[in-house]
């Protein structure tokens, strides 16, 4: 053979020996089965354990720390002992085995590549608290500290409608989201957890001495503080009106307009407006018959008196009409009933029509306004606190322009004689009326203005003519007027049995 053959002879089977050893100790390296070299989790070398022993001190590292004990002192609350795992401390030893997956799992190449890349490295064990678990554990054990419950400052008038206060109290609470914090830093490296031997014969280690830790506290405010209650400038009485219902008959029952005048005052009671802010009556007609109900009681359709539900809830807003006309209080929407009522004067009632008539006004002051009612069988009083020059006060006065008399309206009625006639209902006149309102200083009068003109519709006589003398009833609204609305002072209507 010649000698260049025999040389490239030997040259082949070298690399090729030499691939061989390469490729074994490629599958020796990574069928190793332990932890490659160098690695740490934090303070605890790992590198070099057998998989079985790491396993084993990981599970004994975990226990270890989920049961290492944390003295927990709240000020004026006392102390108490409790473990990390009653403080809501979880570990998740399949992060550190994710990690080290690459290296136990795959070709034996695969394997090796990855114990390579491994060497030396620092992998990721991170204990994670549980913040609701945290919370119940303190709860548990410092009752006495989460009882605390911050009050609100109040604002009490006296039957004088003097107004104080009530100063609001603060409390001390635990302030959970540091103290997670401070207990995540106080955790022990986990190189400084020590591992259960693993031979029974050897003499169990001394439990480590619980971690010290102050709890921190944060002060918590209640919702609301005498300062705030101060700073919406209520600082006296500006408005008041009390109107009384006139004695029903002996035969009619009185019980469903009370109900439903006091409802609608309860609803009233501790209204608060900001400056600027328009007071709307629907929404809280809506409430009190949601949280109250309304009874039977006369309504206006049509301009006449019918049985119906939620009859006096007009009476309600009629007073508080008058109270806001007193304390010159800017009307937006208001509109006088169909027919007068009895409670307050001619041109200073305010009707409501559910989806046709509302009452608004406006918080025209700088300061807020506070609406207090009481009623009781009869009367409904409104009393209105705020801020206003304590010189200036306002008169109401109401004019009648014209009466307007009872136009008569003719029926037939067989049983009487011909020609013969009989009054069947009585008929009531109307009004054309006019309010204003006059601005006085220190008693004087600086100003006036006009607040509404008002037209109360006249209420036919009813005749009844026996003999077929009846006439035609002319007593429609003209061409033009538009009819009233369909419901006055009530909610629904009529309800005849």
């Amino acid at each position: 053979m010649p000698r260049w053959n025999l040389r490239f002879h030997w040259i082949w089977i070298g690399t090729l020996t030499l691939m061989l050893v390469i490729f074994l100790s490629v599958i020796a390296y990574g069928s190793l089965a332990r932890v490659p070299a160098g690695v740490r989790v934090a303070g605890w070398p790992i590198g070099g354990l057998a998989w079985p022993e790491l396993e084993r001190q990981l599970a004994s590292k975990t226990s270890a720390l989920l049961e290492q004990k944390v003295r927990l002192t709240v000020p004026g609350g006392g102390s108490t002992e409790r473990t990390l795992r009653q403080l809501g401390l979880e570990i998740n030893g399949q992060e550190l085995l994710a990690q080290l997956q690459p290296v136990r799992e795959g070709p034996p190449y695969r394997r090796a590549a990855a114990r390579w890349r491994l060497r030396g490295a620092s992998l990721a064990l991170t204990p994670a608290l549980s913040a609701d678990k945290l919370r119940a554990a303190m709860s548990e054990a410092f009752p006495q500290v989460y009882v605390r419950k911050p009050t609100d400052a109040k604002r009490l008038i006296d039957a004088n409608d003097a107004i104080s206060y009530v100063p609001e109290t603060r409390v001390e609470r635990v302030d959970e989201a540091k103290l997670l914090s401070r207990l995540q830093a106080a955790l022990p490296d986990w190189g400084a957890v020590a591992a259960v031997p693993e031979s029974a014969g050897e003499s169990r280690q001394q439990a480590p001495a619980a971690i010290p830790l102050d709890v921190p506290m944060r002060t918590q405010e209640p919702a609301i503080t005498e300062q705030a209650l101060r700073a919406q400038g209520i600082i006296r009485k500006i408005g008041e009106f009390t109107t009384v219902s006139p004695p029903a008959p002996a035969a009619v029952s009185i019980e469903g307009r009370v109900h439903n005048v006091r409802s609608t005052a309860a609803s009233l009671q501790d209204v608060l407006l900001k400056p600027g802010e328009v007071f709307d009556y629907a929404p809280f007609i809506e409430r009190t018959e949601k949280r109250f109900g309304f009874k039977e009681a006369p309504v206006i359709v049509n301009g006449k008196l019918v049985p119906g539900i939620g009859g006096g809830i007009c009476q309600v807003s009629s007073t508080l009409y008058n109270a806001v006309l007193r304390a010159g209080l800017a009307v937006v929407e208001r509109r006088n009933h169909s027919l007068p009522v009895s409670y307050v004067a001619l041109g200073q009632d305010a009707t409501f029509a559910t989806g046709h008539i509302n009452f608004k006004f406006r918080n025209s002051t700088d300061h807020y306004l506070l609406i207090r009612t009481s009623s009781d069988e009869r009367s409904v009083t409104v009393k209105l606190f705020g801020q206003t020059p304590p010189d200036i006060t306002y008169d109401i006065e109401s004019k009648t322009l014209e009466t307007l008399a009872p136009p008569v309206k003719y029926v037939l009625n067989p049983s009487l004689p011909s020609g013969k006639q009989e009054i069947v209902i009585q008929g009531k006149p109307g009004y054309v009326v006019e309010t204003f309102r006059y601005k006085k200083q220190n008693g004087v009068v600086v100003s006036q203005e006009k607040v509404s003109r008002d037209t109360y519709h006249a209420q036919p006589t009813v005749i009844a003519s026996g003999g077929g003398s009846g006439t035609p009833d002319h007593t429609a609204p003209p061409p033009g007027e538009p009819p009233a609305p369909l419901i006055e002072d009530g909610v629904r209507g009529p309800t005849f049995r």
